[in-house]
């Protein structure tokens, strides 16, 4: 588990062990180089930037990333952030007011605070289905939804690829052929996905798949997409409506008024540098880096559970803590976050979940043997 890339390449603290790359990415500084070019091209000349260059510039990023992700250029629109898709997606779904709404109970919660609020205004019912406890297994993942689907009939099931607090993988393509089989629309929550793991979109079937850019895939933050099928494109309008209203996909997401889209634009240059990374290598090699990295965890610190079985592990791992790490809550997951962080310079999220305290790594092309070490030095040092 040594570096497969120089850390200078990024502009990350040296002073920090940096196992946090799911949370936010790190940019490296060659894209923020891409993305500061587009922002002088902005400077220069402002007008011509946005009446002139701009459509052409989102479109041509568009078609670079919809090939990458195997999506329908026409149908992919770049969005800020995951969750700004799905609140697009949940605020222009018309469904009927008793109708059942799906989620698991490993859902974002930004997600879920948006699926509360859409719910309240829509009439709609939210069911959040029980994952089993971990270590989870795809067969497991897969018995607790077909029940659900069964007992709740949903007209919307919202369904994460990649669950974010425990990194685990989730078997999406039978998900979403069982809800599909079952008469509900079916939007992916993907925000880890691109550069993690393949996705292809078509394939996938999906009504709507939101990913982030920002993350695995190296763009500067801001950069996310939403892919949308061509049977709920005319449905579809942003957050915020705008000058395109009514014109097409494109033209309502591309432009919502004045604003700095370079990260969007430099997502191309985040996607070459995945690829100088070796691209399928890269995510492979940090696949085999996170399973390293778990095993050596779950060894180490004793009475932890891995949070699933290793086929289901991408760049991130996660395990579930023992009770010597305190009575599990919100508020210590937040306290044993930021004594890992301020006593021993670990960034490392931690969190409550389904009545435990979760630690999740992850892996990527700048971590090392000796970072893993010191994650586990100091969770002793706190243990004690």
């Amino acid at each position: 588990m040594s570096p497969r890339a120089p850390r200078s390449l990024w502009s990350l603290d040296p002073e920090v062990c940096f196992l946090n790359h799911g949370s936010f990415g790190a940019t490296p500084k060659e894209v923020m180089a891409a993305q500061r070019g587009f922002q002088d091209q902005l400077e220069a000349e402002p007008v011509r930037f946005f009446v002139r260059e701009l459509p052409g510039l989102v479109r041509g990023a568009a078609a670079e990333i919809a090939a990458f992700l195997g999506a329908d250029a026409e149908g992919l629109v770049f969005v800020d952030n995951a969750t700004t898709g799905v609140n697009a997606v949940l605020g222009s779904v018309r469904l009927p007011r008793d109708a059942v709404v799906l989620c698991l109970s490993h859902v974002y919660n930004a997600v879920a605070q948006s699926l509360h609020h859409h719910g309240v205004r829509g009439g709609w019912r939210v069911v959040h289905v029980s994952l089993p406890r971990p270590p989870l297994t795809e067969e497991g993942v897969l018995a607790a939804f077909d029940a659900a689907l069964v007992r709740h009939r949903p007209s919307l099931v919202v369904v994460d690829h990649i669950v974010s607090a425990a990194g685990v993988v989730l078997p999406i393509e039978g998900l979403v052929a069982r809800a599909k089989a079952a008469g509900a629309r079916v939007l992916v929550d993907a925000a880890h996905s691109p550069g993690q793991v393949p996705l292809d979109v078509r394939a996938l079937g999906a009504d709507w798949v939101v990913g982030n850019l920002h993350k695995w895939l190296f763009a500067p933050k801001g950069a996310a997409v939403l892919a949308v099928a061509p049977d709920q494109r005319a449905e579809l309008h942003p957050t915020v409506i705008s000058h395109g209203y009514r014109q097409g996909l494109a033209a309502e997401f591309d432009f919502t008024g004045t604003r700095d889209v370079s990260a969007w634009l430099a997502a191309p240059a985040g996607l070459r540098f995945w690829r100088a990374l070796g691209g399928e290598a890269h995510m492979a090699a940090n696949q085999a880096q996170a399973r390293r990295a778990r095993r050596r965890l779950v060894e180490a610190v004793t009475g932890s559970v891995p949070a699933c079985e290793e086929a289901m592990v991408g760049s991130m791992a996660a395990i579930v803590l023992p009770p010597r790490f305190g009575a599990p809550s919100m508020a210590q997951a937040l306290k044993l976050h930021d004594r890992l962080f301020d006593e021993h310079g670990v960034e490392v999220p931690v969190s409550f979940l389904d009545g435990a305290l979760w630690l999740r790594i992850s892996a990527q092309a700048y971590v090392a043997d000796d970072d893993i070490e010191r994650l586990i030095h100091a969770l002793d040092q706190i243990a004690q």
